[in-house]
C-alpha cells in the first residue's frame, strides 16, 4: 500500500500579476487539503518567487500543479515532503 502525501512545500514561480490570495484560496479549496501557508519570497520585474506549504490528508500533486499551472505559474522544485500516518516535525540535530 502507498504511503498518503499528508505535507508538501514547495517552491513555486507565478508571474507578477498573479493573484497570491486567490491562489491560495484555490489551493485550500482542492479536496483533502487541510491548510495552505504561501509566503512570497522573491518578486523581481516579471515574476514572484513563492514557498507553499500545503498540509492534508491525501495530497494530490496533480491538482496542485493544475491550480498553479491555471495562475500562469509553476513548480520549481519540491522542497519537502511527508508521507504517512502522521506528520514527523524536523528535529534539529547535531550535524545541523
Amino acid at each position: 500500500m502507498v504511503a498518503k502525501i499528508r505535507r508538501l512545500v514547495l517552491d513555486v514561480v507565478v508571474p507578477n500579476v498573479s493573484d497570491v490570495i486567490e491562489l491560495t484560496q484555490e489551493l485550500a479549496g482542492i479536496q483533502y487539503v487541510v491548510g495552505v501557508n504561501v509566503m512570497v519570497s522573491e518578486i523581481d520585474e516579471s515574476v514572484k518567487t513563492l514557498k507553499l506549504i500545503l498540509e492534508g490528508l491525501s495530497l494530490d500533486i496533480k491538482s496542485i500543479t493544475k491550480v498553479v499551472e491555471d495562475h500562469g505559474g509553476s513548480i520549481h522544485s519540491v522542497d519537502s515532503i511527508a508521507a504517512g500516518k502522521e506528520i514527523i516535525e524536523d528535529v534539529e540535530t547535531p550535524q545541523d
